[in-house]
């Protein structure tokens, strides 16, 4: 049998041949020069800088001018005018003083790790509930400062800052037509209170006069007074006005005002030493937060009287015995909406506790055994990192760092 006759090889075809272009086709216009970032109209950079200042992003807003000459000529320097409002911190939480900053923008829930090796030279006093830092100067004047952490811009003050251990700070800015600055210290005594301006050769000493047994109130309600000239409540006054609003309310609960405690978290067990309560800063309004033996009840300043809050929409409450911080549920996921978390001591350790205001419900969410462990003065973390941010919000109102 004949083998089959093998296929003759497929035929290579000739290489394509490039047609000419055409020479009417590669007459082209000349380029034109490229414009660069540096070469944004001004107004275009000031609406870019004015979003950013709207989110109280002072720090994207710094880095935004740092660019170019061309755009820091375009918008405002913060430290033309340290007055301005545009350029205060607010919402900002200090989550960790050490080399590294650790910052939280409550409204919007973004992180900020910042180094400022400035802070080496002075000493930490206290830190505000808006962001600013107050600090005294390392030499014998001792000089106080207002420090703003995301501008970098320091303000001075003539006086130097009391002998006496800060207990909390609050910075309030005048709305006359000249702008103005005061520094309130509240120091250990809970009794008197401290403030100056920058131009003042001495702090000035008030006494606080308060109903009996009040001044214990007055100090637990320190932590919660939201007085960066931009809340409704406005320094150490205003929180000295609330006490005597809402003695009666006390009152109508039941509960003696000497129960109300603020220096430290009470031992768990003790029903009587579980009542404290806080002033903080919710949308434009006063919220008093009153924790109790074993709900939390919420009520809201209103104009002559004092109203009961069933709901906090999408928002939530973290209270502890230092601070009272509310935050947008929105911007932070696993933080449930409409809750209030606390933190209650057990020995020498600490666990986070939630408190529904819908449901009424009290329930511990500590994944392990404690949450905290106390050394020194401090609550620290038990938990293994990455921490969540209900334990770093809680840790945030429970503890108030010293220099």
């Amino acid at each position: 049998m004949a083998a089959p006759a093998a296929e003759a090889p497929a035929p290579v075809l000739p290489p394509a041949r490039r047609k000419d272009a055409d020479p009417a086709r590669l007459q082209t216009s000349p380029l034109l020069p490229a414009a660069g970032w540096s070469d944004l109209p001004p107004d275009l950079v000031r609406r870019v800088a004015d979003s950013l200042l709207a989110a109280n992003d002072l720090d994207c807003y710094m880095d935004f001018r740092a660019v170019c000459s061309g755009w820091r000529a375009a918008t405002d320097d913060p430290r033309s005018d340290p007055f301005d409002p545009r350029f205060r911190p607010r919402r900002w939480v200090i989550l960790d003083d050490g080399d590294d900053l650790l910052l939280l923008n409550a409204a919007t829930g973004r992180f900020l790790r910042k180094r400022i090796p400035l802070l080496r030279r002075y000493h930490v006093l206290a830190a505000t509930p808006g962001g600013f830092f107050v600090l005294a100067d390392r030499y014998p004047s001792r000089a106080a400062c207002v420090f703003n952490p995301l501008t970098v811009v320091l303000i001075r003050f003539a006086a130097p800052v009391p002998t006496k251990k800060v207990a909390a700070a609050t910075v309030v800015f005048g709305r006359s037509s000249w702008p103005t600055l005061t520094l309130n210290l509240l120091c250990n005594s809970p009794s008197k209170s401290y403030s100056a301006t920058p131009d003042m050769e001495s702090f000035q000493e008030k006494e606080v006069q308060l109903p009996i047994d009040c001044h214990i109130s007055l100090k637990a309600v320190r932590g919660g007074v939201y007085a960066d000239g931009g809340g409704a409540a406005q320094g150490f006054r205003h929180g000295v006005s609330v006490i005597f609003e809402i003695f009666d309310l006390i009152q109508s609960l039941h509960v003696h005002p000497s129960m109300f405690y603020a220096e430290d978290l009470p031992m768990a067990g003790h029903a009587n030493d579980h009542t404290r309560f806080f002033i903080v800063e919710f949308g434009g309004e006063v919220l008093i937060v009153i924790k109790l033996q074993p709900c939390v009840k919420v009520f809201k300043m209103d104009i002559g009287s004092i109203v009961p809050v069933e709901s906090i929409g999408s928002h939530a409450i973290f209270i502890g015995h230092h601070r009272c911080l509310a935050v947008d549920t929105d911007k932070f996921p696993s933080v449930e909406s409409n809750c209030v978390y606390y933190v209650e001591r057990l020995g020498s350790s600490a666990y986070i506790c939630m408190y529904n205001l819908k449901d009424e419900k009290d329930e511990r969410i500590s994944a392990g055994a404690v949450d905290f462990v106390k050394l020194h003065e401090l609550f620290i973390l038990a938990a293994h990192r990455p921490f969540t941010i209900i334990q770093l919000l809680s840790s945030y109102s429970i503890n108030a760092r010293d220099s």
